[in-house]
């Protein structure tokens, strides 16, 4: 047995008694500090060899067909580290080209969510470029999946693989992460001011919310807030540390998690019936969950789709109107950079054209629940700040 073999199958025993554990490192908003979500990564701190690090065993677990134990381990441990922290907080999980491949991988991770009672919008995934991939036709099948239970989608290291433009017009991303060597080259290096500068007005414009990686100095984050990223993860603002370390990390970082304890949540359901009181009678005006089935919906919301009552609900909005996994990919970016998404032109049954807006529902941690969808003229009708 040489000494991989050796490796995968001391990493297979750890797997087994929980020797890997999820390490969570923030991503903040540039503009205010305040933790967005966590990044997280495996760590394995084995009792005879002590810290093996991650670019040593990973390739081993993708080689010998670990990565898929690897990855349900850290999500379901995740999932229960994070129960009791802020709502508003998602999670990365990083997955190799390899996992897509496997058509039972949005399942699993629905599985591994719904076991902790986690929601899948807290859930991005982030696509790593460690391999290049011939055929994209089961990875959009299983991302499209993904995005319709409700993840967000992000491409990291962006710009190290010679395979970034094709993946980023092939697949539905939301979010793209700057490689962190861009990153920390950038105070020196005028060309990698350019290319970061570049990279963020790319993901911009095509809708994307931008996280740049390995910022590790003020400087860094002030050039990057003067490019207009908003987004960002490195050792300024904390390294990646285990769960017990998170709720002191969040209090230091400012978070805001006000008085989310003594809040007691509403369904969508019920939320939908408290925002509809905002709007008009005859308001056409509909509310769906974060995985874009419609949980309510109005009189003139159903006559404008020539539907009768009752039979909106518990269908996909995408069945309705002119909305696919990537409007919903664009609808997460949107929403985690704090913009609004663009209105849009669709066809109303008695033939006029209309313009439908797109807004998310958040509970009063700043959770997502959902999404409300109205025809109409009216940008922003009263109470729907949540």
């Amino acid at each position: 047995m040489n000494a991989d073999q050796l490796l995968a199958r001391t990493l297979l025993t750890a797997l087994a008694t929980g020797g890997v554990e999820p390490f969570f490192q923030p991503i903040v908003s540039l503009d205010d500090g305040h933790v967005l979500g966590f990044e997280v990564l495996a760590r394995w701190n084995d009792p005879e060899q002590g810290f093996i690090a991650p670019d040593r065993f990973i390739p081993i677990a993708d080689r010998f067909g670990l990565l898929d134990r690897l990855l349900d381990q850290l999500m379901r441990t995740a999932f229960s580290a994070a129960e009791d922290w802020p709502h508003h907080l998602f999670l990365g999980f990083n997955v190799s080209p390899t996992q897509l491949r496997n058509p039972e991988l949005a399942t699993r991770i629905a599985k591994a969510a719904m076991d902790s009672s986690f929601p899948l919008s807290r859930v991005h995934i982030e696509v790593t470029e460690s391999g290049f991939i011939d055929d994209l036709t089961q990875p959009r099948r299983t991302l499209d999946r993904l995005i319709n239970l409700g993840c967000m989608i992000a491409m990291d290291d962006f710009g190290t693989g010679y395979s970034s433009l094709t993946w980023l017009s092939t697949l539905p991303f939301s979010k793209l992460k700057i490689d962190a060597s861009f990153v920390m080259a950038m105070e020196e290096h005028r060309q990698s001011r350019k290319i970061v500068h570049a990279v963020v007005s790319l993901g911009h414009s095509l809708g994307l919310a931008v996280v740049a990686e390995g910022v590790e100095t003020p400087a860094q984050a002030e050039l990057l807030r003067t490019m207009g990223c908003k987004l960002a993860q490195g050792y300024l603002f904390g390294r990646p540390m285990p769960a017990q370390q998170v709720p002191d990390a969040l209090v230091k970082l400012t978070s805001a998690t006000a008085v989310e304890g003594l809040l007691v949540p509403m369904s969508l359901e019920l939320r939908a019936h408290r925002l509809s009181e905002s709007y008009a009678p005859d308001a056409a005006v509909a509310f769906m969950d974060p995985a874009g089935t419609v949980v309510a919906s109005s009189t003139a919301f159903d006559t404008t789709l020539d539907s009768n009552g009752g039979e909106v609900a518990g269908r996909h909005i995408w069945d309705l109107i002119g909305v696919t996994p990537d409007t919903m990919a664009e609808l997460r970016a949107s929403d985690l950079l704090d913009e609004p998404f663009p209105a849009f032109d669709e066809k109303a049954a008695d033939g006029s054209v209309e313009q439908v807006h797109i807004r998310p529902v958040k509970d009063e941690s700043s959770e997502l629940v959902g999404y409300s969808v109205e025809f109409g003229d009216n940008p922003n009708p009263a109470g729907m700040a949540s």
